[in-house]
């Protein structure tokens, strides 16, 4: 692999060569619903960004991250123009939460970032903290960093409305909705509409107040009425409110070209949300960069869904572990808000057991089991043609061991009857390019190091 940054003109040319149609067999596809691609916006160039950078940061956690509404799809099968840049940030122990600083107002947050969900919102000063059956506890057993102590900036949301999300752990958060000025990488979107949390069951880092939610508006969750107890709050499909998330008004105001783009760093903790174009990333194999289309699948019970882009879902050619290939199509969401990779059961199951020793699936974590020290074999996942190798360190938990077996957890789980997904543990491995304007994505390998 190339050792190499960003280089302007013969990457962007690869970049831009050609598109990539996803093949797809319809026996392979039989439980998803799929449409054929509409791009929302016309076509639009990828340049190389020359803005804004902020750092991403790292907290420590209890577990692995499921903080992303495409988590909560499969969570019974696992529950537990302007341009800029922006730092991001990863947290938890043994799963990664990325975070980013956000601006809302005069006040700067840090909100985990989660290209699975689309609304975004903080926990507001004196919310009600609530445990898995929704009895109030003290405020700091849910985690958080700072409580935004503002209001909304330009009042509430009319006629009025509230957010109510649950998220793939179980989490729930719900609150009124109104509009505030967000900035994020010097970049300023004028009367967005939020959530200001008052009521919450979450745990998290004790560093981040909220999320950001980076997806298309057919997952927004607003609800008409006022926030109130959840028990007296219409959730039903005929009371949702789509409305424009933070990445579609940032784009539909003429502040950045559709595109976004994420590079995760290895062994810093860090990396680099780019918004309007691609980060200069280093470790970049700019001779094989992979395009997608991406494709419109019916997978929660949101009519709009079934005719609308929702989650940032590609088919890829398949997988490789080993010495064997599995080249069954089936959709994938590309899921920053999500820790593993959550395959078909049977490959999750063939490509644990090439571990050696091989990999044991425990129930009570709904995750497969191996030595610490196991020998990780070769798995890739191919896309257009190409192999986006996963580095081994990626693929063994060591801080999360079993306390019986004293087995470590792997990366690969079982996504049961989907969807299927792609977290961090294959971010960590590319330049992942969000080129919403041509409904496409870009995938560039990163070295191992």
């Amino acid at each position: 692999m190339l050792r190499d940054t960003w280089r302007g003109g013969l990457a962007l040319a690869l970049l831009l060569a050609g598109s990539f149609a996803a093949a797809y067999s319809r026996t392979d596809m039989q439980e998803f619903q799929l449409a054929s691609p509409t791009h929302p916006w016309t076509a639009t160039r990828v340049h190389r960004t020359t803005g804004n950078v902020q750092s991403i940061h790292g907290y420590r956690g209890s577990r692995t991250n499921s903080k992303s509404v495409a988590a909560i799809l499969g969570a019974h099968h696992r529950r537990t123009a302007s341009t800029g840049y922006e730092n991001i940030t990863t947290t938890t122990a043994y799963g990664t939460q990325y975070a980013t600083v956000a601006r809302w107002g005069n006040h700067s947050m840090m909100m985990l970032l989660d290209t699975g969900s689309a609304d975004t919102w903080l926990v507001w000063r004196d919310f009600l903290c609530t445990d898995y059956y929704g009895s109030e506890i003290p405020q700091v057993a849910c985690g958080f960093g700072p409580a935004f102590p503002g209001d909304f900036q330009y009042g509430y949301v009319t006629p009025q409305q509230h957010m109510y999300i649950q998220y793939g752990d179980g989490e729930v958060v719900t609150g009124p909705m109104g509009y505030a000025d967000i900035t994020v990488g010097n970049i300023t979107v004028k009367r967005q509409e939020v959530c200001l949390a008052n009521r919450t069951y979450w745990q998290g880092n004790n560093m981040t107040s909220g999320l950001m939610g980076l997806a298309w508006p057919a997952l927004t969750n607003a609800y008409f009425g006022p926030s109130e107890p959840p028990e007296d709050e219409d959730h039903s499909v005929g009371n949702r409110v789509e409305y424009s998330p933070l990445f579609t008004s940032m784009v539909s105001q003429g502040l950045v070209p559709p595109v976004f783009s994420i590079a995760i760093d290895r062994n810093s903790s860090s990396g680099i949300l780019a918004w309007g174009g691609i980060p200069p990333a280093s470790g970049l194999d700019t001779s094989r960069i992979a395009t997608m289309d991406m494709i419109i699948t019916s997978l929660i019970p949101v009519p709009a869904t079934a005719s609308e882009y929702s989650f940032y879902t590609i088919i890829p050619d398949g997988w490789q572990y080993d010495q064997a290939t599995d080249t069954k199509k089936y959709p994938y969401i590309m899921d920053s808000g999500t820790t593993l990779c959550y395959l078909p059961p049977s490959l999750a199951k063939a490509i644990n057991q090439a571990f050696q020793p091989e990999a044991v699936y425990l129930w009570m974590y709904s995750a497969y089991f191996t030595s610490c020290n196991a020998i990780v074999p070769p798995i890739a996942v191919i896309l257009n043609g190409f192999r986006f190798w996963l580095n081994p360190s990626d693929l063994i938990y060591r801080d999360m061991v079993d306390p019986i077996t004293n087995l470590c957890m792997t990366a690969i789980a079982s996504g049961g009857d989907g969807p299927y997904i792609l977290g961090d543990v294959f971010m960590q491995n590319a330049l992942v390019v969000f080129n919403v304007g041509a409904a496409q994505m870009q995938f560039i390998p990163r070295e191992f190091y």
